[in-house]
């Protein structure tokens, strides 16, 4: 049986509202997954364009589940959430900005689409567009399985540390680890781009804190989705 995986080229967004103004400005990233047992990988944080981040076409590659063989490609469903890098710091900071979903049978195999995508809040209120490019390829054979996710909810933000600081250690980000839900990077571009040794060790060091929060707020994620309704910007 052939196994698939998902090619996500991350372009920019525009008029993204801050659903959580009242505490500073939106750290946005983008999280994707295939169906509900799908691993979650995401994007870094862009920090400096507030409601119209530009993740500078990003490229990520989400895994099918094995649930979603040949039999089932067509239906699969690509998950997107735009999420809030600082959700985990704050009890009344909501996570979620705004989602989208694409059946990936309006992609097709071997093919690369470009999409301009609605974000809508859980309320289904109107909340800003999501520029992709998506393709679905056969991945190249393996002897190892893809491990099962081992936690829930929205990626960590590691901090901000003048490049890509990523959530286990320093230096520029490896590819999407396929086991359990990628920390996302902090990147601030006006800060050029370097970090040295000493700076990568103390991200990593700090993104293992970041870690535990993420399942605290992962964990708080569906009852906020409840109450979004009330919130909404």
């Amino acid at each position: 049986m052939h196994r698939y995986e998902v090619e996500v080229t991350v372009g920019s967004a525009r008029e993204l509202k801050n659903v959580n103004w009242r505490h500073g400005e939106l750290k946005p990233y983008v999280v994707l997954w295939v169906n509900d047992d799908g691993p979650k990988c995401s994007t870094r944080v862009d920090l400096d364009h507030g409601e119209n981040p530009d993740w500078d076409d990003e490229k990520l590659l989400v895994p099918l589940p094995p649930s979603a063989g040949n039999r089932l490609i067509e239906d699969a469903v690509l998950c997107i959430d735009v999420v809030h890098a600082d959700a985990a710091k704050e009890e009344d900071v909501k996570p979620l900005v705004g989602s989208a979903r694409l059946p990936l049978r309006d992609v097709g195999v071997g093919d690369k689409i470009s999409r301009t995508l609605r974000l809508k809040r859980p309320s289904g209120r109107p909340q800003g567009r999501l520029d992709v490019r998506v393709t679905v390829r056969r991945d190249n054979p393996s002897p190892y399985p893809y491990p099962s996710p081992y936690a829930q909810g929205y990626p960590a933000a590691a901090p901000g540390a003048g490049g890509y600081g990523y959530g286990y250690g320093g230096g520029a980000p490896p590819q999407p680890a396929y086991g359990g839900y990628d920390a996302a990077t902090t990147t601030n571009k006006s800060s050029g781009g370097k970090m040295g040794m000493g700076t990568g060790l103390a991200v990593g060091a700090a993104a293992g804190v970041l870690g535990g929060l993420a399942l605290a707020g992962g964990a708080s994620y569906l009852g906020d989705k409840a109450d979004d309704d009330d919130d909404d910007y």
